[in-house]
C-alpha cells in the first residue's frame, strides 16, 4: 500500500513537472521569435543613431561655414558703411562750397547789375580865347583824380580789392576851380569812352545773367 501511494505521488509529480516543462518551452519559443524582432530593432535603432550622429555633423559644419560668411558680410557692411559716410561727408563740404560760390556769384550779378554811377557827360566849353585870363593854375591830371588799386588790400567776400580814394579826397578838400577848357578831340572822345563803357556793361549784364540762369538749372 505504501508503495502504491509512493508511485501515485511520483506519478502526480511527473506529471507535473512535464506540463511545466511544457509551457517553458512555450514561452522561450515565444522569446526566441521576439529575440530576433528585438535584434532587428536594435539593429535599425543603431542605425538612426549613426545617422543622426552624421546629421549632427553637417549641421555644425553648415553652421560654421554660416558663421564665416556672416562675419565676412559684416565686415564687408562696416566697410562700406565707412565709405559711405566719407561720401556723404565730402558730398555735405561740396553742397556747401556750391552753395557760398552761388551766394558769391549772386551777390556778383548784383553788384554788376548795380552798375557804377553813370559818369556825367562833359559840357561843351567855350574856345579857349572866351576863357578869362585870369585862370593860371595847371589842371591836375585826370589820372591823378582816379583811385588806384590797393594791391595790398585783402580782397572781400567777392573777391574785389578796395581802391584807395586818397587822390579823390585830396581834390576834394581843395576849394573849387573853374574847370579848364576842353578841346572838341577830348570832348568826343569822352563820348566814345562812355559809349564803350555802356557796351561793356551790357556785354557783362548778359553774361552774368547767363550765369544765373545756368546756376539753378545744376
Amino acid at each position: 500500500m505504501v508503495s502504491f501511494l509512493i508511485d501515485a505521488v511520483l506519478a502526480i509529480m511527473l506529471v507535473t513537472a512535464t506540463v511545466f516543462l511544457v509551457i517553458v518551452n512555450k514561452r522561450l519559443k515565444v522569446m526566441r521569435s521576439s529575440q530576433a524582432e528585438i535584434g532587428a530593432l536594435i539593429g535599425t535603432f543603431s542605425k538612426t543613431i549613426d545617422e543622426t550622429e552624421a546629421s549632427v555633423q553637417r549641421l555644425v559644419a553648415a553652421a560654421t561655414e554660416a558663421s564665416a560668411k556672416l562675419s565676412d558680410g559684416l565686415d564687408r557692411a562696416k566697410g562700406v558703411t565707412e565709405e559711405a559716410a566719407l561720401v556723404l561727408g565730402s558730398c555735405e563740404r561740396a553742397s556747401k562750397r556750391i552753395e557760398a560760390s552761388v551766394q558769391e556769384a549772386r551777390a556778383l550779378v548784383r553788384r554788376l547789375e548795380d552798375g557804377p554811377a553813370p559818369r556825367p557827360r562833359p559840357r561843351p566849353v567855350p574856345p579857349p580865347a572866351a576863357v578869362p585870363a585870369t585862370v593860371t593854375e595847371p589842371v591836375p591830371a585826370l589820372a591823378n583824380a582816379a583811385p588806384a588799386l590797393d594791391i595790398d588790400a585783402p580782397e572781400d567776400e567777392d573777391g574785389f580789392r578796395p581802391m584807395r580814394v586818397a587822390a579823390l579826397a585830396g581834390a576834394a578838400a581843395r576849394p573849387a576851380e573853374e574847370p579848364p577848357p576842353v578841346s572838341e578831340e577830348a570832348i568826343e572822345t569822352s563820348e566814345a569812352t562812355v559809349d564803350t563803357g555802356g557796351a561793356r556793361q551790357q556785354a557783362a549784364n548778359a553774361f552774368y545773367a547767363r550765369l544765373r540762369a545756368i546756376g539753378p538749372e545744376r
